[in-house]
């Protein structure tokens, strides 16, 4: 069975979202806790709009199953139980749905982008390197990458769609009004980091300077679009000669904080700075937003931009809909299929006893010859009663949802032959 336990930038502020953010090592580690407390496997899916875990259970008491892992994560994250006013839980239908909903890009601060795929892949990566997932969330995933990949094929969702990155340039624009006589400093250079770079350039910024922990990432995104890298430990003297710092990176402490900030305001004699800061958790400390002249937004005060750009796409939010809940009803299928798979198996073991000790009976009575054509008449007598009972075990249990009639099918073949 399936569940979900998350929050996203619908129900929590920045502030609490980012107390739950996940690097691969966190997942590594806090996973195999909760498998050891009784769940079967577990997906983190964990960017800087959202914290997923999606798991797979097989507790008869799912209010036990998810309490118990809403604690440990707390727990883990030294959190108030506060914080869960903030979190959702869904199982079975609607955790898939959900997820389907994610990977199209309906869930997303930006409807339809499509940076949401690569996140959930690299989420179901991890999980796949520490065999941490199990075969339900492994098909719960793939269904989901197939779900995205039709809602963008067959609707034009994400037909003019915008990522947080091109929020974040979009306003930066409109506050400075001409990005070509500002420099600026690009503080990452990962996924969003560079995507950041393509709308800066695409808005006439021909001035920027990329920093990055491995000053190899930021030498060769650098070099690709012509700009200039420099090493992390000259972060400060580069806040001092650029107008706007967009921060991208994965640190789970504040790289600029507010000490740092009134120095470099000294230096550029209080001339005007603006900061874009989309990590999570935040690159810029707080308390920045105290220093006269400095301006600094997160992703969070980018949904106004992003809205902008809905138009005409919401009306396709239906048609996707529907595309989603056919992937729904088959994963559906699928999962109470699985639970007839012991009965089938139990038909067939069952019926091959019989087949067996019925033709041992036979042939010994038989002529030598007639051995292997009787075995084989049979054997297809047999197979026809088994997909005959398997038929009706799937008719008479609507397909493996009615477990009590599963069990009664069960006791059933339970009796030897």
């Amino acid at each position: 069975m399936i569940g979900l336990l998350g929050l996203n930038h619908k129900t929590a502020p920045i502030k609490v979202r980012e107390k739950f953010v996940f690097c691969e090592e966190d997942v590594k580690r806090f996973v195999p806790q909760l498998i050891d407390a009784g769940i079967n496997g577990a997906i983190v899916v964990s960017t800087c709009n959202r914290t997923e875990i999606y798991f797979d259970y097989t507790e008869k008491d799912i209010f036990d199953c998810t309490s118990t892992l809403a604690k440990m994560l707390f727990d883990w994250r030294k959190a108030d139980k506060s914080v869960g006013a903030h979190f959702y839980h869904k199982f079975q239908d609607e955790a898939s749905q959900h997820l389907f909903r994610v990977a199209s890009g309906l869930d997303s601060m930006a409807l339809g982008e499509y940076q949401i795929v690569g996140q959930l892949k690299d989420a179901f990566a991890i999980a796949d390197k520490y065999e941490l997932h199990t075969p339900t969330l492994i098909r719960l995933f793939n269904k989901a990458f197939e779900a995205g990949k039709k809602v963008r094929t067959e609707t034009a969702l994400s037909k003019g769609a915008v990522s947080v990155s091109y929020a974040a340039v979009e306003l930066a624009n409109e506050k400075l009004h001409n990005l070509t006589s500002h420099p600026t400093l690009l503080l990452g250079a990962g996924q969003t980091g560079e995507l950041t770079l393509q709308n800066l350039l695409k808005k006439g910024c021909d001035k920027f300077t990329i920093i990055n922990r491995t000053a190899e990432k930021a030498q060769e995104l650098a070099k690709r679009y012509n700009g200039v890298a420099k090493e992390f430990s000259e972060l400060q003297n580069e806040l001092v000669t650029n107008d706007i710092v967009i921060t991208s990176t994965a640190s789970k402490k504040p790289l600029i904080t507010k000490k740092m900030v009134e120095q470099v305001m000294i230096e550029r004699q209080n001339k005007p700075m603006f900061f874009v800061d989309l990590s999570v958790p935040h690159n810029v400390a707080p308390e920045v937003t105290e220093i006269e002249n400095v301006f600094v937004i997160d992703v969070d005060d980018l949904q106004a931009v992003v809205e902008r750009t809905f138009g005409k796409r919401r009306g396709e939010i239906e048609k996707a809909e529907k595309i989603i809940a056919e992937f729904v009803a088959d994963f559906s299928d699928w999962q109470h299929t699985r639970n007839l798979t012991p009965t089938f198996q139990s038909i067939s073991d069952n019926f091959k006893k019989i087949n067996e000790a019925e033709l041992e009976g036979f042939i010994k009575r038989q002529a030598k010859d007639n051995t292997e054509e009787a075995s084989m008449y049979a054997d297809h007598i047999t197979n026809k009663f088994i997909r005959l009972m398997i038929k009706n075990v799937k008719s008479i249990t609507d397909n493996g949802r009615k477990k009590e009639y599963i069990e009664l099918v069960n006791d059933l073949f339970k009796i030897a032959p």
